[in-house]
C-alpha cells in the first residue's frame, strides 16, 4: 500500500508510522512524501524517526549501535532516518534523556532555520517579479507559493523551539 503524508514534525510522524503499525502496516520505504507500507501483524513494530549529521547517510557507528540494540534502519530521506523496533522486544525511544532530547530540536530546529534562510533569500527574485509585473498571476502565485512555504518553516522552528522549552522545563 501507498500513502502519501507530509510531515515537519518529527513526532506526529512517528505517532502517524506507530498508527499504521498498530493497523498492520509494517513502513517499508518513503521518497518525496510517498510511504510504503506491507502488511504485519498489527502492533509488531515500533518506530522513531531520528535526524543524522549528513544527508541520506548515517556513520558505521550509528548503524553498528543500532543494530546492537535490536533496531533496524529502514529509511534515509534527507537528514531524517527512520527506525523500527520489534515491540515484542520491549519499548523503543532513540533519546530517553532531557539533555539528548533537547540536542535533537536543537539540530531540528537549527535545519529548518537555515532551510527557511536559504528560501527567504531565493524568494527575493520572486518579489522583484512581483514589483515589475504587480497584475502577472504568474509572480503573485510564485510570491503566495513563497510565503506558504516560508509560514511552515516557520511553524517547524516554533514547533521545534517550543519543544526545547517543554523539555527544559521537565528537567528542572
Amino acid at each position: 500500500m501507498i500513502k502519501f503524508k507530509l510531515f515537519i514534525n518529527k513526532d506526529e510522524e512517528t505517532e502517524y508510522l506507530n498508527e499504521m503499525a498498530g493497523k498492520g502496516y509494517a513502513m517499508k520505504g518513503f521518497a518525496m512524501g510517498f510511504y510504503t507500507f506491507e502488511n504485519c501483524r498489527p502492533g509488531e513494530y515500533i518506530y522513531q524517526v531520528d535526524i543524522t549529521e549528513g544527508l541520506f547517510r548515517v556513520s558505521g557507528d550509528y548503524r553498528d549501535f543500532m543494530r546492537e540494540m535490536g533496531v533496524e534502519i529502514v529509511c534515509l530521506w534527507g537528514p531524517w532516518v527512520i527506525l523500527r523496533k520489534r515491540a515484542e522486544e520491549g519499548p523503543f525511544e532513540v533519546y530517553t534523556d532531557a539533555e539528548s532530547r533537547i540536542a535533537l530540536y536543537r539540530r531540528i530546529r537549527r535545519m529548518f532555520l537555515w532551510a527557511f534562510g536559504m528560501i527567504f533569500l531565493c524568494s527575493f527574485s520572486a518579489w522583484s517579479l512581483l514589483f515589475q509585473y504587480p497584475e502577472d498571476i504568474f509572480s503573485r502565485g510564485l510570491v503566495g507559493t513563497y510565503i506558504v512555504i516560508l509560514a511552515v518553516m516557520l511553524r517547524a522552528v516554533w514547533q521545534c523551539s517550543w519543544r526545547i522549552r517543554e523539555l527544559e522545563r521537565q528537567s528542572r
